[in-house]
């Protein structure tokens, strides 16, 4: 296990220098593109890994005219906020599902009544006409997705479903939660 975690370590390191050194020219490729300069050619991998390890030494100067290579070709892609639109991650997002948008909430009662009162008969009719229509329509499905179409609490459903199935209008099957009506 030991020698294990020095080699993961190292692959991740070596994935972390090749994604970088891929960032840093498209980048390059991109501020190029937009000031309409010829590109420099980018560093390779390897010789960035190599000159990394070997220690940099200061040109003696008999050797000042030869091209001496610096971090010079990196700074100028520093300005990563010019190259916005080249995005690592982009493809990504795209291949990720849209999630569908929730329905909104079931409304409440529409007239608010006070605490205890009960519900005129006529509200009640209306709701058990409302539920025979949707049962028939859709059935098969439980209290809680029918008050969500019928944008009514469970609450006010659970009287005209208990004469609905006392008159054989509807008929349910499961326990509890898991009862589902059907046309009767």
């Amino acid at each position: 296990m030991s020698q294990i975690n020095p080699e993961i370590r190292s692959r991740i390191e070596a994935f972390a220098t090749d994604l970088t050194a891929l960032i840093q020219k498209a980048a390059l490729e991109a501020v190029v593109n937009a000031l309409g300069a010829p590109a420099a050619p980018a560093p390779k991998p390897a010789a960035r890994a190599a000159a990394k390890a070997a220690p940099v030494k200061a040109a003696a100067p008999a050797k000042a005219a030869a091209p001496v290579k610096t971090a010079a070709p990196v700074k100028a892609a520093a300005p990563v906020k010019a190259a916005a639109p080249v995005k690592a991650a982009a493809p990504v997002k795209a291949a990720v599902p849209a999630k569908k948008a929730a329905p909104p909430p079931a409304k409440k009662a529409a007239v608010a009544r006070p605490k205890g009162e009960k519900r005129p008969p006529t509200e009640i009719v209306k709701t058990t006409q409302r539920l025979v229509d949707f049962i028939k329509a859709t059935p098969g499905q439980g209290i809680e997705a029918i008050g969500k179409a019928l944008a009514t609490p469970t609450k006010d459903l659970t009287l005209p479903i208990k004469k609905l199935l006392s008159e054989k209008q509807i008929t349910a099957q499961g326990e509890r939660r898991a009862t589902k009506y059907f046309p009767g």
